[in-house]
């Protein structure tokens, strides 16, 4: 058996999905008599943190990049944190007879061993007396659950469920921070989903969105030349440490020969921008070799004269976003097309 409190090797993440199961004793298979005691089809548990010993997984969801909300302490009492990136979300059902708070001390439990520092945690007076219920009530109803039902989006109801525990941490990495929340209602008298202990589990990790996706077309671009002297492009896609324009760069790149040949006097530089991941020099002759192989393209695949462009790389000396995130970082990988 690992040991959860002094783990600390890179595979810890791992190892919260364990510990959650260990802390409890060893695992029990689940035998499948209706829904409520069968795995949801095409579910699975995090990387990050898995379930309590026992548990099924009812219902799921996934966002690449979506907002939530955790709960954090604020001079005592619990604030509602916004928080974005890859969210998933878990709603396991515990098995009969499992109590709230052993179920609550051994997500934290197993969460503190992989490294998270928590955020805020309260057991059923406490959360009581702070209202952290009111605070996460809609969060299953604003999840995009696999399959909608009332009884999933309704966990916590108006806030009045029995023996509510919550419990939300923070780990940084390098990429960003991982986020988890763990809020948990105990069985009722009501049928179905209400008659289980149920885990809303929410993970949120460092995720950005995909630029290049949507192409800045002709007349835009010509309207920034004229307005600004520059268009930023995100459009134009090299792989990582490369200089060939990916397939996907097509589109962007059409676009741009048009805005060209609607001003045929016009000249302008092809500027690379790159993020400042790496050395300098690297960098700089990287973003020299994207915008000569935009200017190449240009020219050999749609006729604009070689004369009306200059290429020039400035790696990431002219950021337009900060580089402390990967969302800015994106913002900062770019091409313009310059004025001359």
């Amino acid at each position: 058996m690992p040991n959860c409190a002094g783990f600390v090797s890179p595979n810890r993440l791992r190892l919260a999905s364990l510990c959650v199961a260990l802390a409890a004793g060893l695992a029990a298979p689940v035998h499948a008599a209706d829904k409520f005691s069968t795995e949801r089809k095409g579910g699975s548990d995090s990387s990050v943190v898995g379930r309590y010993q026992g548990s099924v997984l009812y219902s799921y969801a996934f966002e690449k990049l979506g907002a939530t909300t955790v709960l954090a302490d604020q001079n005592g009492k619990p604030a509602a944190l916004p928080v974005e990136g890859k969210v998933s979300t878990k709603l396991y059902l515990a098995p009969k007879g499992s109590s709230p708070v052993e179920v609550q001390r051994n997500y934290r439990k197993a969460l503190e061993a992989a490294g998270f520092q928590t955020l805020y945690a309260c057991e059923t007076d406490a959360c009581l007396k702070a209202h952290a219920q009111e605070k996460v009530a809609q969060l299953p109803r604003k999840t995009r659950w696999i399959e909608a039902e009332n009884g999933v989006e309704g966990t916590f109801n108006s806030a009045n469920q029995p023996g509510f525990h919550y419990y939300s941490g923070k780990r940084d990495g390098a990429g960003g921070p991982t986020y988890v929340s763990v809020a948990i209602a105990d069985a009722s008298e009501k049928a179905g989903v209400m008659s289980y202990l149920r885990q809303f589990v929410q993970i949120v990790e460092p995720a950005s969105a995909e630029l290049g996706k949507v192409q800045v077309d002709a007349k835009a671009i010509e309207a920034g030349l004229k307005r600004d002297g520059k268009m930023a492009l995100y459009g134009i896609n090299f792989d990582t440490n490369m200089a060939v324009l990916r397939d996907d760069s097509a589109a962007q790149l059409n676009e741009m020969a048009a805005a060209l040949k609607a001003a045929p006097t016009l000249k302008v530089f092809i500027v690379g921008h790159t993020d400042n991941q790496g050395e300098l020099t690297a960098n700089t002759g990287l973003s020299q070799k994207r915008a000569e192989a935009v200017a190449a393209a240009l020219t050999g695949k749609y006729g604009i004269a070689p004369a009306r462009l200059l290429a020039r790389g400035v790696a990431n000396l002219a950021p337009v976003s900060t580089n402390d995130s990967e969302e800015g970082r994106a913002k900062n990988r770019r091409v313009e097309m310059v004025v001359r």
